[in-house]
């Protein structure tokens, strides 16, 4: 199939949210779709990269394959691949994105027509970066899968019942490193065109948040400052300037500031580029800072503090500092409707870590701008008891489980809950099955992962 670039200039479609809730089984609670079974490579055909790793007969399903193949954000190759072999097989058109090799759209029309709304799903797949190497501790790799699941659910009912609409999956690569991938996409005009954004992340605890302004994950400035000397020999150090002193002098001017900033501050830093050898003054280093803050004003005001310091340490060694801001990530909006409904199918399957307390404006991603444009929510359920970016958290299996149990779709018992969450996603369609009734079904007891909790390892943010 022929590649396309985007962004498309298709002006957005206005949404209709009582059209929608009036086309029962679109909004309607429906028990799990009896079409949700494993899928493997045998049924899709699979990806270069799916044939090339060894697994027998290309089996298992995406969120293991992709577990397995951590990689880190703008080098996802392998997992692009791999998605969207998926996707064509469930006839979407895949259009690449100019400038980001690793981003996709893949785009499907309902034999309905397109004259109605559009719904689009942000997928992500991005691994985190860590001490022992790459690896999936904040649970992209089922990410996606999740939203596939959806994404098919939802073809076949509009396909059965030719409701006009489109369904557009966004392949959002980087969420962990910056530049915000998003924010690029969003400036681009990637998004437009959908009425309503989707997002599911795994988390500790399944909770709703409260409507207003907010961002998930605080503002964020990241920042690095590069310090510039002069090299020399180990015994004649005063002939150099030393840029690690002005870096490690910057580093605690930040910790002593600690105290005249709101509590709410979270700064955290890291010095990637300290220097070659012992016996040579370092006259290159670099310093890393994510500058965190609920409020975008008062980010500001810690930010220049933080600059201030930076060239009062290049003043006091004689060395030079240059400041690079590569990525901001600014408020969003949270709408009270979605995150209502939601919650409503949370409790309705029996979601596991239910919390009434609602949490804080969180917007449905870490990149405000998109929810200042398109309304949208951010499905977050409690897939394990270990943190977020921690090495207990490399389950992919768990994710698929737990997201499954608020998917309105019917029900079937398969080999394993993997397979009851992905059973389906092959070839055979909702028409060809009877489908249930809505019901409501008693909260299943929530299954411990059997991951030792001694090996798990907190990693820096």
């Amino acid at each position: 199939m022929r590649k396309r670039q985007i962004p498309s200039a298709k002006p957005p479609q206005a949404f209709y949210a009582r059209s929608i809730r009036s086309k029962r089984g679109l909004s309607q609670p429906r028990t799990r779709s009896a079409s949700l079974r494993a899928t493997t490579p045998r049924a899709i055909g699979c990806s270069r990269a799916w044939r090339q790793s060894g697994i027998a007969s290309c089996k298992g399903s995406p969120t293991d394959w992709i577990g397995h193949h951590p990689e880190v954000g703008w080098h996802e190759f392998q997992a692009v691949d791999t998605l969207t072999t998926l996707l064509r097989s469930y006839g979407f058109q895949i259009d690449t994105v100019a400038g980001m090799p690793t981003a996709f759209v893949a785009r499907w029309t309902s034999p309905g027509g397109a004259n109605g709304p559009t719904l689009g799903l942000i997928a992500e797949y991005d691994a985190l970066r860590g001490t022992q190497g790459d690896f999936h501790g904040d649970q992209h790799n089922a990410q996606s899968p999740v939203a596939f699941a959806a994404a098919r659910a939802l073809l076949e009912y509009m396909t059965q019942v030719r409701v006009p609409g489109r369904i557009i999956v966004y392949g959002t690569p980087a969420e962990e490193v910056d530049p915000p991938a998003k924010a690029i996409l969003w400036k681009a005009g990637v998004f437009k065109g959908a009425d309503i954004l989707v997002r599911s992340h795994s988390s500790v605890e399944t909770r709703r948040d409260r409507p207003g302004f907010g961002v998930c994950c605080l503002n964020i400035d990241a920042v690095k400052y590069t310090f510039t000397g002069r090299p020399a020999h180990q015994l004649t150090a005063w002939n150099g300037r030393n840029a690690l002193e002005a870096a490690v002098q910057f580093y605690s001017a930040v910790d002593h500031l600690r105290s005249t900033w709101r509590p709410d501050h979270r700064v955290q830093g890291v010095i990637p580029e300290g220097g070659i050898a012992p016996n040579v003054v370092p006259d290159h280093t670099v310093v890393d800072y994510f500058i965190r803050f609920p409020d975008e004003v008062y980010l500001e005001h810690v930010a220049r503090m933080m600059d201030d310091a930076a060239k009062g340490a290049a003043q006091m060694t004689e060395t030079e500092v240059a400041i690079t801001r590569y990525g901001e990530y600014r408020d969003g909006i949270t709408v009270s409707a979605l995150e209502e409904l939601f919650f409503a199918y949370a409790k309705k399957f029996g979601a596991p870590g239910l919390q009434e307390e609602k949490g804080r404006p969180a917007g449905y991603e870490e990149t405000g701008w998109v929810s200042r444009d398109i309304p949208g929510v951010g499905i977050t359920t409690r897939s394990s008891s270990f943190a977020n970016h921690t090495y207990g958290r490399r389950c992919g299996e768990c994710m698929r489980r737990r997201s499954a149990q608020i998917q309105p779709y019917p029900r079937r018992a398969g080999r394993r809950f993997g397979s009851r969450t992905w059973s389906g996603l092959g070839s055979r369609p909702i028409s060809s099955r009877k489908l249930e009734p809505p019901v409501s079904r008693p909260k299943r007891r929530s299954t411990r992962v059997s991951t030792s909790r001694s090996r798990a390892r907190v990693m820096p943010t």
